[in-house]
Parts: C-alpha cells; structure tokens; sequence
C-alpha cells in the first residue's frame, strides 16, 4: 500500500539549503526532480543531498539533542542564575512546556528527508531501464538501501518525538506517525499505529540489510562515518528492535555490529576530556554513524546550533546539571566530558567543543558508535536473550571507562546507558521506553522536578500547521489543535 507525504512544499522552503560539505561536490538540488533524477548519477547525488537535513538546527545540529537532553536531569540553564548564558532559547524544553504552535520542529526536517528519499527509491524503479544503461544493479542497489535506511530512520526519530513510547498501549495500538512512501501534497494520510510505524520502519531496515554491498562505502564524502553501510543499518535495526522490545532480535544484530571487528572501544584515555568527540573525522574507533558538520556547510550553522548553545563561549543556555555530574565516580573517564566554565560557575559538556580549529567550531554528532551495540545486548540479556552475556558487556564499558562495572540488572543497564550516553540524546527516550518518571534535583527557575511514566509529555504535540492541511491527522492526548 502507498503511504503519501504531504505539506511538504513548507518543509522544501524551510529546508531548502543542500548540505554541500557533505560531498566533495555538491547535489545540484536546485534542479527539478524531473531533470535530476533522470539519470543515475543525478539520482546518486539526491541520495548524497539527502543527508544534508540531519545536520539542520531542527535535528541533530541542535534541537533533537538538546531538547530531549535539557528535559532530563542532564541539562540545566545556568543562565537563570548567571546572565552570562541567557539568551532567552531552550526555555519550554527546559521546563517540558510545548504547544502546537511550540513544538518540536523536527516534523518538517524529516519528512523533506523522507520525500528525498522516496523520489529516489521511486526514480530506481520508474527509471531501472535507463539507470542500467549507466550503473550496475548492485550500485543501483547500494543508493536504493541508503534511502530505504533514511527513510526509516527518519520515521523512527519521527515516531519517538511525537508519539507515546511503544509499550504504552497493549500491541502498541495507539497513534503513531503517518508512514509515507511516495510525494503527493493533495493526499491526507491519518496516523498509523505505533506498532504499524515500527513493523514499517524494520520492514524498511530489513530490505536495506538484502540490497547493499557489504563493503560499500560511500565514494566521494568528507566523511565516511556519516554515510550508510551495511553496519549502519545492523546498528539501527539493534536499537529498533530493542525499543520495540523484541530482545533477542535486539541482541543478534548488536552481535552482528560487534562480531564485524570494524569498530573498536574507545579507551579512557580516549574518552578523557572528550577527544574522541572532538576528531573530525575519526578513523577506528566505536563510530558507527554519525552527523558530518562543519561551519561551512548549508544547514546547522551559527551560534543556535548544538556546538554554540552547549559552549560558555557562545550561548551557553544549555548546561549540565549536577544530578549527572555527581553520577560519575572519581575516575571515570567519562566525567571529565563536562567542565566548569572560566570562573567555575555553571558546568558544560564537552562532548560539542569542536574540533579544534583554534575557535568555536562545529562538531560532529555521533548517532550509532559500539557501546551501544554492548549496551544493547546486555539489556536484551537481562530480558532473557539468549547467547547473550550482560556481566561481561557492562564490564567491557566500564573497564574501558575506568568505572565501576554495574550490576547485570534492568537498573544496572540503565544507570549503565545513562552515564555513557550523556548529552547524546538517550536519555528522554529511555526513560520513556523503560517506564521511568523524568526526576531531577539541580533546577534553576520554576521547572517540574518529575513526570510520571505515562504522563502525555512524553508525546510532543504535532505543529499546529499540518491540520491545516491535513484535517486527518489527531493530536496527541494533552494538547489541542490550535
């Protein structure tokens, strides 16, 4: 069955930029779609322009992280104690208030890369006579699993932000996000179940896993991390299948990702001061996936972006709260990922310094790396997985972090996952998914210090804009259309 997007023609204008330093040469997207995709090569370069919104400043270039992260008890806004970081953003994240007139804006930013993605896995079968005049199948089919994964992964950050977590409902019955595979702005799609979503998006990731070379690597990037292979997709379909809580499936791939010997552990040395995260482009290493990011480039530039709101050098209005800091024991490498201002004041992650280029700079944004493979597999292991060992996983963490190895427990893993995953994201969505009220002590202004499991912040209210233009979509429970 054909799924459609629609309102899209909003997000291209909001979104029209074309990531150009993810290639050495630029997707010309200002072309038709007609003119571009008419060819293989045209196709070839859509596919590498379709990476450039992940890296916007509604995504993974600032708000995905920084929202889910100054909603937990790792954020703080020092700047309502010392005027210094207070430049007024990062306000309702802060304090959970949304509206559907303030809401996520990640909506946009992944269905144009869902749209991208759909022209070309279109374009692949309308044009296959033509594009084997110019490619062989398998490169026909290496693009064809880098959209298939796109597309999927962007309904998975889609149906995580605006949807309750999968366990909510008995079956996951309850609404999800509409899951679309073809352009067409005069179609109202209504929301599919949650379980619909995922059973889509692994359908997606399964497809992708059968059609790609093994040893493809995207030609022609600054940045071999930040495009798809095969291990990409293995990665994320352990993270999909652990959110829907099919733990064995979730552990097979994690062992899959890990029995590669692609990737290997960063040590606490490593991990110390965050270097690993300030590399450009890291060679080796735990990345599996990541966000390329350069000052430079079309999306997720200037001071608004994650680098220049989690610095005391720039915005600052992102910080680290005390809850997290004093979760690290004495030696853990990891705790001295976040730093002290100049005057010791307010506290901030390093994990967003920049790549040392002698001044403020972009950073890359690690999305998949190998200590979520272990970490993966452990709490499959706890759930009962088999061919699994949780004892030895947490201790490959911890000795590499020279921390305390955690108990092989549900608490254990979690604790686990939250001290390793600080500031990228995790958090928020493992709360949710595990049943966990949000707590937090440190605060700063008038914010709540809990929400419940089950509280209807969980789901971000859908923008007000889309039922305008789509009168078959349902807000979440908790907020109204308006």
């Amino acid at each position: 069955m054909k799924r459609y997007i629609y309102a899209i023609m909003a997000a291209v204008l909001v979104l029209s930029g074309c990531g150009k330093d993810f290639l050495e040469r630029a997707p010309k997207l200002s072309q038709s779609d007609v003119l571009t995709l008419s060819t293989f090569s045209g196709a070839d370069l859509a596919t590498a322009g379709a990476y450039g919104p992940l890296a916007s400043t509604s995504w993974y270039g600032a708000n995905f992280i920084l929202a889910n992260e100054m909603a937990t008890a790792n954020g703080k806004r020092w700047g309502v104690i010392f005027e210094d970081y207070e430049s007024g953003r990062y306000k309702d994240e802060y304090s959970v208030l949304y509206t559907p007139n303030s809401t996520s804006p990640l909506w946009a930013a992944a269905y144009y890369v869902i749209s991208a993605a759909n022209n070309v896995l279109n374009a692949c079968e309308s044009k296959a006579e033509v594009y084997a005049k110019e490619a062989s199948e398998q490169d026909i089919n290496n693009i064809k699993a880098e959209c298939l994964f796109l597309r999927a992964f962007a309904h998975f950050d889609l149906v995580r932000t605006y949807a309750m977590p999968y366990n909510f409902s008995q079956g996951a019955a309850h609404p999800g996000v509409p899951y679309v595979y073809v352009s067409d702005s005069e179609l109202k799609p209504a929301r599919e179940t949650v379980a619909k979503v995922y059973e889509n998006i692994i359908a997606d990731l399964l497809e992708a896993e059968t059609l790609i070379d093994p040893a493809y690597v995207r030609a022609d990037v600054k940045d071999k991390k930040a495009a798809v292979t095969l291990q990409t997709i293995q990665a994320m379909l352990a993270r999909v299948y652990l959110y829907s809580e099919q733990w064995q499936k979730a552990a097979d791939y994690a062992t899959k990702v890990i029995e590669s010997k692609k990737y290997t552990m960063w040590t606490a040395a490593e991990v110390k001061d965050a270097a690993v995260y300030a590399k450009d482009v890291p060679e080796g290493g735990e990345v599996i996936f990541e966000i390329y990011c350069n000052t430079s480039q079309s999306y997720g530039t200037g001071n608004e972006n994650v680098w220049g709101m989690t610095s005391y050098n720039a915005y600052g209005d992102c910080g680290v709260a005390t809850d997290l800091y004093d979760l690290y024991e004495d030696g853990d490498a990891r705790k001295s990922c976040i730093s002290a201002d100049p005057d010791g004041n307010a506290l901030f992650t390093l994990k967003y310094f920049g790549k040392g280029l002698g001044s403020l700079d972009a950073s890359n944004i690690v999305v998949l790396r190998l200590s979520e493979m272990y970490l993966i597999r452990a709490e499959a292991g706890v759930h009962g997985a088999t061919g699994t060992t949780p004892v030895a996983d947490l201790n490959t963490i911890a000795s590499n972090r020279g921390a305390t190895a955690q108990p092989a427990t549900q608490e254990g893993v979690f604790t686990e996952r939250w001290k390793e995953f600080a500031w990228e994201g995790h958090l928020w969505f493992d709360l949710a998914r595990t049943g966990r009220a949000m707590t937090r002590t440190d605060i700063a202004g008038t914010v709540p210090t809990s929400i419940a499991a089950g509280d209807y912040r969980w789901a971000r209210p859908i923008p007000r804009r889309e039922f305008t233009v789509n009168p078959n979509l349902e807000q979440n429970d908790g907020y109204s259309k308006e």
